[in-house]
């Protein structure tokens, strides 16, 4: 399965060295990278064009779920399998990306995510905020969807590409453009009942000091949250898939 794992990227000119150097040091499964700049003025800009990886330039900030929709249309059109992302902050380790690719190249998983909290999973200097709100997420998840997760704020992932080619639903949606692409994604693949996903042990660094977020309080909450919401209402789903597995659902 062709795979190609991208990255967005806004203003994030202290981040995004380490991160470059990461991958570049990494044994990486998957087949490409693709750098997506969000409209970054800092010079981060000139950093992903001089990275030497496949980029695309958006001419404006719309969001990390625009650059999802981005990143899925350019490896739809270039026929690929499977899309993963790994954040362009540096909190997240390049060398732990075939821990959420494997899954799906084995074949055990359509959707896999990342959690900081499963045994083998790490989060130092975790802000004593985020601690207390994830778990609040999961029980947020856990009352819509039913399922158990432990993580669900992590965006180390990755998906088979025909998950967006089989959506009954708009994945192009103005309003999935922030927060809402990922977790409605994640809310329609947890609900759908034939699909298997799975979340892998993965680390979170964060800084020991100085801002760690550009979620913006409240308004950045809600479009983390309400996507869930809307996948449990709305009644959209996923047409059939031509093949069938006799795996049951894993979780």
């Amino acid at each position: 399965m062709r795979s190609v794992f991208f990255i967005p990227v806004f203003n994030q000119i202290r981040e995004l060295p380490g991160l470059l150097d990461d991958l570049r040091s990494a044994v990486l499964p998957c087949d490409e990278i693709l750098v997506v700049n969000n409209g970054s003025t800092d010079g981060s800009e000139d950093l992903v064009r001089a990275s030497g990886y496949e980029h695309i330039d958006v001419p404006r900030n719309r969001g990390v779920g625009y650059a999802f929709m981005v990143a899925a249309d350019w490896a739809l059109e270039r026929d690929y399998e499977v899309l993963g992302v790994i954040a362009g902050n540096g909190k997240m380790l390049a060398g732990e990306m075939p821990r959420v690719l494997e899954p799906i190249l084995r074949g055990d998983a359509d959707y896999v995510t990342g959690s900081r909290f499963m045994p083998g999973g790490a989060s130092p200097n975790l802000p004593a905020f985020r601690k207390a709100t994830i778990p609040m997420v999961n029980g947020w998840v856990r009352a819509l969807t039913g399922a158990r997760v432990t993580d669900g704020t992590c965006g180390y992932s990755a998906f088979k590409l025909d998950l967006l080619e089989r959506a009954r639903f708009d994945w192009h949606a103005p309003w999935l453009e922030t927060y809402g692409f990922e977790y409605y994604l994640r809310a329609k693949v947890i609900m759908d009942g034939t699909l298997h996903w799975r979340e892998v042990p993965i680390t979170m660094r964060y800084p020991s000091k100085g801002p760690y977020s550009k979620i913006t309080p409240f308004a950045g909450w809600w479009a983390m949250l309400r996507p869930w919401l809307v996948a449990r209402v709305d009644g959209q789903g996923f047409a059939p898939a031509t093949t069938t597995s006799d795996r049951g659902r894993t979780s």
